[in-house]
């Protein structure tokens, strides 16, 4: 037992575990870098609006590295550069006596060396990352270079320098002394072989046409000497961010529609892509735009799931309650949604018109030719004329003058003696529907003009019904194709349509039985237990525009004190008899000259009581005023009612007085 109350109890906290995955996503995702990738996109696109035109780099390409570095490092040292960095395939060591300079200006990294470049990491693709400083037999060369870079973390290169904006010459240029001084003064110089590259294109920012390894040497140096370099946020403040965001958009995205949330999640991406690029900038910090962006889709695509799955819990509770609700209350068809129409028309026909025979038939669809449907009170082989063609007599005759016509010649068989014949068109907007074949038996009372205007009036209302069912039901055939489902996604009937449905029966039953109340002779009046007007009638209304007083304005107490003789306590009395023991009592009311029977009574919801509840059981007190004098008025012998009902009064007056045995 306790397992199923806590089975029942996580089932009714569904949400809550949903949201509960959806941080556990976040959480995982962002530890395993499953969404790097998107990072390192919308890097290189940010890198990409960035530029700067200055430098205090310089590459030199050699076409003999290894013959003249000497020569050239000799060459460089008299512009007093702030280093010299000699990158080679091989191992070149610079001649201390040539240059005469100190070591720590001219660096050879090479693992062999005292110094080498530290690794550089491919970036998702999409960047390059300078991994932190590890264990290592030579010494890393940038922190030699850059005395105030912290190589414990790994950064991003600044790939804000446009590629032109690098200085490029070539070691001939150097040697001519084709250089100006202030071009080498004080700047970092890249020496390295020309055409050197690493075989394989570099897929970075500004970088991507080109091998050359030397390039992205220059990139690294330029990035440490501005103190540029990019940094990324930690796991953890990556993951605390990435939960606020997710935890903020779960509160926008349920106070608004799915269409605006969709415009407020491409918003705030736009707003993501704008913040990332202004902390680039200004702050040299990279934040998981790419994450950013996918985390915010991904909580509006939660918000939208979890919303369906409740809906769709919701609408088939309401189905079934409604179904629950509805069972044993007899709801007919409408006469669109029966399966054929002919069944109700000839129901209306036969209750309503005292014809001998009918038969009905119908057009075929593009066509002018006719096919029998129904016959009542004969046979569909009862019809003598085989002519089925609306263009031919009789049926164009009764298209000529669109009523009711007699068929002279015989149409059915076997007549009897003075049985007549006649044909209607079942026409609307001119469209011809079908044609009603009937024959009448006249007598003494026979009114052929009244009979002639009732059928024209009937064949008129039978067209239009059939016309409007064509119309629906070609409606639905389109709608009901396999491909139109499968285009609409209806394959299946959704919950929505269901509950329209079930709704639209009970909204049948409820106008029904409204407009029933609404018609009910007897003024009639429903008050709640908190003394509040619930519902009244067309005949409740005009008696109180008779007697002038207003019915919105009274309780049950102020009613009942108000028509009768009855004092405050009186009718309290009354009112509380009803309310407990659900009573009923007959009282005689008396507004101006005007005497009526009020039947007062309690509306029982004991074997209705729903989540709401009613007070004691009762969903209200019904007054009813019954007017005796007008019920008899409108008898055709109003007194001898008057005296069958003055000997029933006495019989019952009779056998109250008699002792009971």
């Amino acid at each position: 037992m306790a397992f199923k109350q806590q089975f029942f109890l996580l089932k009714r906290q569904r949400d809550f575990w949903l949201t509960i995955c959806l941080f556990i996503m976040v959480v995982i995702s962002n530890s395993l870098s499953l969404f790097n990738s998107s990072n390192a996109f919308f890097y290189s696109r940010l890198a990409n609006l960035t530029q700067s035109q200055q430098s205090n780099v310089v590459i030199i390409e050699s076409e003999h590295l290894s013959r003249e570095h000497n020569e050239l490092v000799h060459q460089l040292l008299s512009y007093q550069p702030k280093a010299i960095l000699v990158f080679a395939n091989e191992q070149l060591t610079v001649n201390k006596t040539l240059t005469g300079m100190p070591q720590n200006s001219v660096f050879y990294p090479h693992p062999k060396n005292d110094y080498c470049l530290p690794h550089i990491n491919d970036w998702s693709g999409y960047n390059v990352e300078l991994a932190a400083v590890t264990d290592s037999p030579c010494q890393a060369i940038w922190p030699a270079l850059f005395s105030d870079l912290d190589s414990s973390k790994s950064v991003l290169l600044n790939f804000a320098l446009a590629p032109s904006a690098l200085p490029k010459f070539s070691a001939e240029r150097l040697i001519t002394m084709d250089i100006m001084a202030s071009q080498l003064q004080n700047k970092i110089i890249i020496l390295g072989q020309h055409n050197a590259g690493l075989g394989v294109r570099l897929n970075a920012p500004k970088l991507t046409q080109t091998s050359n390894y030397l390039l992205l040497t220059a990139y690294i140096a330029d990035t440490l000497d501005k103190q540029s370099s990019i940094s990324l946020l930690t796991l953890w403040q990556s993951t605390l961010l990435l939960l606020s965001i997710s935890l903020l958009l779960l509160f926008a995205f349920q106070k608004l529609s799915i269409s605006y949330s969709i415009a407020i999640a491409v918003l705030t991406s736009v707003c993501w892509f704008g913040l990332g690029y202004f902390a680039l900038v200004f702050q040299h910090l990279f934040l998981p735009v790419g994450q950013m962006t996918i985390f915010t889709f991904i909580t509006l695509a939660w918000v939208i799931l979890v919303r369906k799955l409740n809906e769709d819990r919701e609408l088939t509770n309401l189905v079934g309650n409604i179904q629950q609700k509805m069972a044993g209350r007899y709801l007919p068809k409408s006469f669109i949604s029966q399966s054929s129409p002919w069944d109700a028309i000839i129901r209306l026909v036969t209750q309503q018109l005292a014809l001998n025979k009918s038969i009905f038939l119908a057009r075929k669809e593009g066509d002018h030719r006719l096919t029998e449907i129904r016959a009542v009170n004969c046979h569909l082989s009862d019809i003598k004329e085989m002519r089925r063609d609306y263009k031919r007599a009789p049926y164009s005759d009764a298209l000529k003058e669109f009523a009711v016509v007699p068929i002279l010649s015989p149409f059915f068989n076997e007549l009897s003696d003075g049985e007549l014949q006649y044909i209607v068109p079942l026409i609307y907007a001119g469209d011809v529907r079908g044609f009603w074949a009937m024959t009448v038996m006249p007598d003494a009372q026979f009114n052929q003009q009244a009979f002639e205007r009732n059928v024209n009036t009937f064949a008129g209302q039978v067209g239009e019904l059939l016309f409007h069912y064509r119309i629906i039901e070609a409606q639905n055939n389109a709608n009901d194709s396999a491909l139109s489902q499968l285009l609409t996604l209806k394959l299946q009937e959704p919950l929505s349509q269901q509950v329209k449905t079930s709704i639209a029966e009970m909204e049948q039953k409820l106008t029904t039985l409204e407009h029933v109340f609404n018609n009910i002779r007897s003024a009639t009046i429903l008050f709640n237990l908190f003394g509040q007007v619930v519902q009244i009638n067309k005949s409740l209304e005009k008696l109180a525009a008779q007697h002038r007083f207003s019915i919105f304005d009274l309780t049950a107490l102020d009613l009942l004190c108000l028509v009768t003789d009855l004092d405050t306590e009186t009718a309290k009395g009354k009112l509380r008899f009803m309310t407990l023991q659900k009573g009923d009592i007959y009282l005689q009311a008396k507004l101006d000259e005007n005497t009526y029977i009020l039947n007062v009574r309690a509306i029982d919801t004991s074997h209705l009581q729903n989540a709401s509840g009613e007070p004691f059981q009762v969903s209200g007190i019904l007054f009813e005023f019954i007017d005796i004098a007008f019920f008899i008025e409108q008898m055709p012998n109003s007194k001898q009612l008057c005296d069958s009902l003055s000997k029933q009064q006495q019989f019952y007056a009779h056998n109250l007085m008699e002792p009971s045995n």
